[in-house]
């Protein structure tokens, strides 16, 4: 597993099972689609609301 794929698995694992469940459902959401650049950016969107660099959340991934 790569460095990055370490670090996401970790904050995965920080998860509580329903958030583990989103997730999950998330990614199949990624992979069973046909448009994957509008799941994508539907991500990004939700992303920018809540990105750790510009808010005062912690990252379950790295803890920063």
């Amino acid at each position: 597993m790569t460095d990055d794929a370490t670090i996401v698995i970790h904050g995965f694992l920080n998860l509580t099972n329903l958030e583990k469940l989103d997730m999950v459902n998330a990614i199949n959401e990624y992979f069973d689609s046909t448009n994957r650049e509008a799941v994508r950016a539907s991500r990004d969107d939700e992303f920018e609301k809540v990105d750790p660099a510009k808010t005062a959340k912690t990252c379950k991934c790295c803890g920063r």
